[in-house]
């Protein structure tokens, strides 16, 4: 037996049945086909599944609140910062478009096997639904019923579509260790809709217009530059001594409590905007000690470990694309 010039036997007969999925034989020999062609043997299915170089090229886009990413990996499935491409978030039609086109031109100069899509919410996960793939009852302006996975269906390859916090998270357990079994994690746009309690001396009315004071109403770009009086173009000029950031700590602290209240988990990630403003994060620790007030004795949020509880992403602002891309990954096992 003969693959190109490669002898896997000299000794056995074989016989070519090209009728069925199956190759059988003894398992030294199967094994080197296996090898040869690269391909991998799926014990529950019976299948041998061919995991050629070009099918671990995959595409992502991450759809956020303020500002959008899509990428193409490299050979190996990784991400790669030099085929990355970055567009503010402004108008469905206009967003969108951008994205598509970026995506079908270099689909043309390097072919790629599956897309996947993490967006900001809320969105419809359930594939029997009418909206499957659409964002649903968004606070974002224009943005409410958007078919996002519809105008990336001509591309012609399977699409994986989940919330801009579920595929994170995923990734940042992956990254956590063993010692790790649950992580959170948040982005404001996705998580943020628990009604607050006021910051004592904010007199803030919120601009979420479902919500009113919930976390988002509270903390996104737009509340932080209306109390400012700036353009939210500016706030990355704001100087982290500004008392603003305290006042966007606390509100953010009381979904962090929350979280801990309900699920016990191990960690918090915060993405998204919020996470490149690090003074936050040593902000809100605070917080949350003070919520808490020792009424909870959990390890992770003592003194001693409140640092490593509430955390940036490991991968910092391309947490949300490389998640994508590995959603996108998924398929190949399926």
């Amino acid at each position: 037996i003969h693959i190109g010039d490669e002898s896997i036997c000299s000794t056995c007969y074989a016989i070519a049945d090209t009728g069925t999925t199956f190759i059988h034989g003894p398992s030294i020999e199967i094994r080197k086909i296996n090898k040869f062609i690269g391909s991998q043997y799926n014990y529950d299915r019976g299948l041998l599944k061919k995991m050629s170089k070009n099918l671990l090229v995959v595409a992502g886009l991450e759809l956020g609140g303020t500002g959008c990413k899509a990428a193409i990996s490299d050979e190996n499935g990784e991400f790669n910062e030099n085929d990355l491409f970055q567009i503010p978030t402004t108008t469905p039609d206009e967003t969108l478009t951008k994205l598509h086109q970026w995506l079908l031109a270099r689909q043309k100069e390097k072919q790629f096997f599956a897309l996947g899509i993490g967006s900001f919410g809320p969105v419809d996960l359930n594939r029997k639904s009418k909206t499957y793939g659409y964002i649903t009852n968004t606070p974002k302006p224009n943005w409410p019923l958007t078919n996002v996975v519809g105008v990336f269906r001509d591309l012609g390859v399977p699409i994986a579509f989940d919330t801009d916090v579920n595929a994170p998270a995923l990734h940042e357990s992956r990254l956590a260790g063993p010692d790790i079994t649950s992580v959170a994690y948040i982005t404001v746009g996705t998580g943020g809709h628990l009604k607050t309690s006021q910051f004592d001396g904010d007199d803030y009315k919120g601009n979420c217009p479902f919500h009113g004071t919930c976390v988002e109403g509270m903390i996104n770009a737009q509340s932080i530059a209306e109390r400012l009086k700036i353009p939210a173009s500016q706030l990355s000029d704001v100087p982290d001594s500004d008392p603003v950031w305290n006042i966007q700590a606390y509100y953010l602290a009381q979904l962090c409590t929350a979280i801990t209240y309900l699920t016990s988990t191990q960690r918090i990630v915060i993405g998204g905007g919020l996470s490149k403003r690090r003074i936050l994060f040593k902000l809100v620790r605070e917080h949350v000690l003070k919520a808490l007030n020792n009424y909870i004795q959990l390890p992770q949020v003592s003194n001693e470990n409140i640092d490593s509880y509430i955390v940036p992403p490991q991968r910092g602002d391309y947490i949300g694309i490389i998640s994508a891309l590995e959603l996108a990954q998924t398929l190949s096992q399926q």
